[in-house]
C-alpha cells in the first residue's frame, strides 16, 4: 500500500462488499479509493458492535433519532441473503452515517486514511518564484 495515497476516500453502499478491498477510480489529476460494502453487511457489522459494546450511541436527538432509524429497519430474508429496507416514508441516512463511522473506525487502512489527512494538513512551502528582480 502507497504511503501518501489519494486524500479522498469513498465508500459504495450497494448490494455486495465487505469494505476491506478498494478500487481506484479517477478524479480530477489523481485517483480515489473506494471501498465497496454490502448496505445487509455494514448494518449487521454495526449490531454487532452494538450487541458487544463496541459501539455506544450517546443520548442526543440527532443519535437517538439515528437508532430509531435502525430499529425501524424491515428485515426480508430470501435466498441472497438479509435484505434492510426503510418502510415506505421513512429514512435511514442517520443510521447508515452512524454505522460507516464505525467501520471506518474500526477498518485496517485507518492508519493510512490519517496519514494522508496529517500529510494534507502540514504547511507547504511557498513555490520560489524567480523574475527580472532576480537579475538586478
Amino acid at each position: 500500500m502507497e504511503t501518501f495515497g489519494p486524500r479522498v476516500i469513498g465508500v459504495h453502499i450497494g448490494p455486495k462488499g465487505t469494505g476491506m478491498e478498494f478500487e481506484r477510480r479517477p478524479v480530477g489529476h489523481g485517483t480515489m479509493l473506494v471501498y465497496p460494502i454490502g448496505r445487509s453487511h455494514l448494518l449487521e457489522l454495526f449490531q454487532t458492535e452494538l450487541h458487544c459494546d463496541q459501539v455506544r450511541i450517546a443520548n442526543t436527538p440527532a443519535l437517538r433519532r439515528a437508532y430509531e432509524q435502525l430499529a425501524n429497519l424491515e428485515t426480508e430474508f430470501g435466498a441472497s441473503g438479509t435484505v434492510y429496507a426503510c418502510p415506505p416514508g421513512h429514512h435511514d441516512d442517520l443510521g447508515i452515517s452512524c454505522a460507516m463511522l464505525a467501520w471506518a473506525a474500526r477498518h485496517p487502512h485507518l492508519d493510512l486514511w490519517l496519514r494522508n489527512l496529517q500529510a494534507a494538513r502540514r504547511p507547504r512551502k511557498p513555490a520560489t518564484s524567480f523574475g527580472w528582480r532576480a537579475f538586478t
